[in-house]
């Protein structure tokens, strides 16, 4: 059985007669790193924004481990994702408040990593703890992308939505991403992207027309 398959899926925004997804199928595989390719505008970010409930959907169906993705079962797929939109904005204070607010959450809590912990993962990505003090929002695109890669990766959810994740890496940070993201076998990874190095990396390349 997939892990998620989406079926006829179709969507599109407020009045609009035109479907930015139309008649979307596909189904995904435990433990599989997929990538969702297709041209700006042409709804990857909704697909993964629908899959999580962010936005209603129109037409078809979206299961998760076999159920249909409803209002009334939104959190049992939230509980099980970490979701990291392009543009991460996780409010106001230093690197390591950041990290920590994310882990005050009840679901979080046992999954809160220590200061040596943190260090080491920011570590494999390039990332100096030096950062931990500074403040989250004076961090250039690219090192807050990384951050929340290794936020994404302490949360140790089966499934992780990444929204266009290497938009802001040089090779390097990016090669160095797919290390510490893909080396769980039983992690099913989706990603949005147009970026090549990324898209050789990944099991299974969506295209969504």
């Amino acid at each position: 059985m997939a892990l998620i398959n989406f079926d006829g899926v179709t969507f599109q925004y407020g009045d609009s007669t035109t479907p930015v997804i139309n008649n979307f199928s596909a189904s995904i595989g435990m433990g599989q790193k997929v990538a969702i390719k297709a041209d700006s505008g042409t709804g990857k970010t909704t697909l993964l924004r629908l899959l999580l409930g962010f936005e209603e959907l129109k037409s078809g169906d979206i299961r998760y481990q076999g159920t249909s993705i409803a209002s009334d079962n939104f959190a049992t797929i939230r509980k099980a994702t970490a979701w990291l939109p392009q543009d991460l904005n996780i409010g106001d204070g230093t690197v390591g408040e950041v990290i920590d607010r994310i882990f005050e959450f009840q679901y979080n809590r046992s999954k809160k990593p220590g200061g040596d912990q943190i260090k080491s993962k920011l570590s494999l990505l390039g990332l100096s703890s030096s950062l931990l003090p500074k403040p989250f929002r004076e961090l250039s695109t690219g090192q807050r992308q990384r951050v929340g890669l290794v936020l994404c990766h302490l949360l140790d959810r089966p499934l992780m939505l990444l929204d266009e994740p290497t938009s802001a890496l040089d090779e390097d940070s990016k090669q160095k991403a797919i290390d510490l993201l893909f080396s769980d076998n039983g992690q099913t990874i989706i990603s949005t992207t147009h970026d090549p190095f990324w898209l050789e990396r990944c099991d299974k390349i969506i295209e969504l027309k």
